[in-house]
């Protein structure tokens, strides 16, 4: 990631790194059982990082919010779907994965739980809207 040209991946409409390619086959093979294996020892300090990570995304996902409901007014609406394309039009390299969660809903979600937002489910598509930020 440190070694990518920014330039680069601001003219992709979508870049994914290589980094995240790889810890995501890490993961489903750290997900197999294997024979004799001890569960690691926990250690505050990976922890402490991936709460870092989920913080960022969040401010990510509020200042995105922000900019949303001040172009397109209090009244109208703001889908959860907008906020990642236009997430991933600000920083093409975003990748809700890399931050922590299975998918952009569970960043979504998170942010509710945290009271950052207020989400409505919407019951034709099952998709969220976004209706402030508190």
């Amino acid at each position: 990631k440190n070694s990518t040209s920014d330039l680069l991946i601001a003219n992709c409409d979508e870049f994914i790194f290589y980094d995240d390619l790889v810890r995501e086959k890490e993961a489903k093979e750290a997900k197999k059982p294997s024979r004799g294996s001890k569960a690691p020892k926990a250690d505050a300090s990976p922890t402490k990082i991936a709460e870092n990570k989920k913080q960022e995304a969040l401010d990510l996902i509020l200042e995105t919010v922000e900019a949303l409901l001040s172009e397109r007014g209090e009244e109208e609406k703001v889908w959860g779907s907008m906020v990642k394309q236009a997430l991933k039009r600000r920083k093409p390299g975003f990748n809700e994965s890399y931050y922590g969660y299975k998918a952009f809903s569970d960043l979504l979600e998170d942010a509710e739980k945290r009271q950052l937002l207020q989400l409505e489910r919407d019951e034709k598509s099952g998709g969220y809207t976004i209706r402030r930020v508190t």
